[in-house]
């Protein structure tokens, strides 16, 4: 049997509030949503896909900019010849007041609602199954319902798009079981709701994959992001993940043990991030190592001389403070004894936990007396 070439995403959440970025990023990362589902709308045309599966949150909220919906709607007026098909998760649920509801969508675009459907498309002799959330809360499986309503008819390729949650627990979005899928009769299930691509999966003859979100929108979404094209046939599939982010979410560790000034760090974090594009993507810098007591970083200053070489850079200084303990505690002064006294006890300590604990407290109590800052961790 001829197969349909399909083009599955989810989770693109527009207008994010992007909240890890500084407000100055965040409209820069809503375009570059609205760019990044361009260029996803430019890969089924280029790639020639039959369908396009949107596996839910489109949206991230009831508040989105009209700009986004005449943006998105433009692009899928662009491309009549492919049937797109939504399902909608839990943060655009459909409903009376939804985006789903109320915009008019072009022909070629069918959102399913709170009950599950089956569209017959003949021509490519599939049928594509979906259900979307009505609240944002579905705590009742929505496959459920396909266990007694519906009848699968295996002469054709059957495809499902769904936005859940594939646990074997309880949940409050869609819970999905392993076993839902097997027995569920499809010959693929596109997926929404979990933001990293989970491979492509097989439960008895069903194959299944969350595509992931196309664009990651804090550093908890790092990585490659992107999404799932391939051929589906009958009891079988060649799907494969591609990426498609304008911009990645990087965190770097930068050792800056030794440095002693600020050229030396610039020149230890420009080496440590040189094999990620700092002129296109997002970066968390975590600084650590021992610098001397003389060198505390000021993050403020160290940012300026920094953020020209990067697109969006951010830092978190783990450093501790370079300490000669046994030095201090022959001074004659109130660090000085808290030291000799807290060494003592370190000596005297046998047991190799309670021994971390007091050098722990010594570091703390040692920086707090020089006046430095204090690094709980």
């Amino acid at each position: 049997m001829k197969g349909v070439k399909i083009l599955h995403c989810a989770d693109l959440h527009f207008d994010s509030p992007f909240r890890d970025s500084d407000p100055s990023y965040r409209e820069k990362r809503k375009e570059d949503l609205r760019e990044t589902f361009g260029a996803i709308i430019d890969k089924a045309v280029n790639e020639e896909v039959d369908i396009i599966l949107m596996a839910g949150d489109l949206f991230d909220n009831a508040t989105v900019m009209k700009t986004t919906v005449d943006y998105v709607i433009r692009k899928l007026k662009e491309i009549p010849h492919i049937r797109v098909f939504i399902s909608p998760g839990n943060h655009d649920p459909y409903h009376g007041k939804s985006f789903y509801k109320i915009i008019p969508w072009p022909n070629n675009v069918h959102v399913f609602q709170d009950k599950l459907e089956k569209i017959h498309i003949e021509n490519l002799n599939t049928i594509v199954y979906g259900i979307g959330f009505g609240d944002s809360y579905e705590r009742i499986g929505l496959i459920e319902e396909m266990k007694s309503k519906i009848d699968i008819d295996d002469s054709k390729i059957n495809i499902m798009v769904l936005h859940g949650d594939v646990t074997a627990g309880i949940s409050e979005y869609n819970p999905i079981t392993i076993d839902d899928i097997g027995k569920s009769g499809m010959d693929y299930i596109a997926l929404g709701h979990k933001h990293d691509f989970s491979g492509i999966l097989r439960e008895d003859d069903t194959f299944y994959a969350y595509s992931g979100n196309p664009e990651g929108r804090g550093f908890d979404e790092c990585g490659e992001k992107g999404i799932i094209l391939g051929t589906v046939y009958k009891n079988y599939v060649e799907l494969n993940f591609h990426p498609i982010s304008k911009r990645k979410y990087v965190i770097c560790s930068v050792d800056i043990s030794g440095c002693r000034d600020y050229e030396e760090v610039k020149s230890m974090i420009l080496k440590a991030s040189e094999s990620f594009s700092r002129e296109k993507n997002l970066f968390k810098l975590m600084l650590c190592g021992e610098v001397s007591e003389d060198f505390i970083i000021n993050k403020e200053l160290l940012n300026h001389k920094i953020k020209d070489d990067f697109f969006y850079v951010k830092l978190e200084d783990n450093t501790t403070i370079s300490i000669d303990y046994e030095e201090i505690a022959g001074e004659f002064s109130l660090r000085g004894l808290y030291a000799k006294k807290m060494l003592k006890s370190i000596e005297e300590e046998t047991e190799s936990s309670e021994k971390e604990f007091l050098y722990k407290a010594l570091k703390l109590g040692i920086e707090s007396l020089t006046a430095k800052e204090v690094k709980m961790k």
